[in-house]
């Protein structure tokens, strides 16, 4: 009987530990998630005006070499081998 139990708590112990319950919750802000900070206009027309003076800048549509290679966003390719 105590064998029993002694496998019951084994197993909730397991349970517990993939679960993952009373992990510390990481609440550290990523840099991506900061809407606060306003936007720093001069600096963004400083960026956006070295693209457009790039010469070897190209549009988004041409950055790869044929069609099969581009499975971003609106492609209508799935980022899956095999897979439309």
């Amino acid at each position: 009987m105590a064998s029993t139990w002694l496998g019951i708590a084994a197993m909730a112990a397991l349970l517990v530990w993939l679960l993952g319950i009373g992990k510390r919750q990481d609440n550290r802000a990523s840099p991506e998630d900061d809407v606060d900070t306003p936007i720093d206009k001069d600096e963004l027309e400083a960026a956006e005006r070295e693209i457009r003076d790039d010469p070897d800048a190209k549009a988004a549509a041409d950055a790869v070499d044929s069609d099969a290679d581009d499975w971003g966003p609106g492609s209508g390719h799935s980022p899956l081998p095999g897979v439309r």
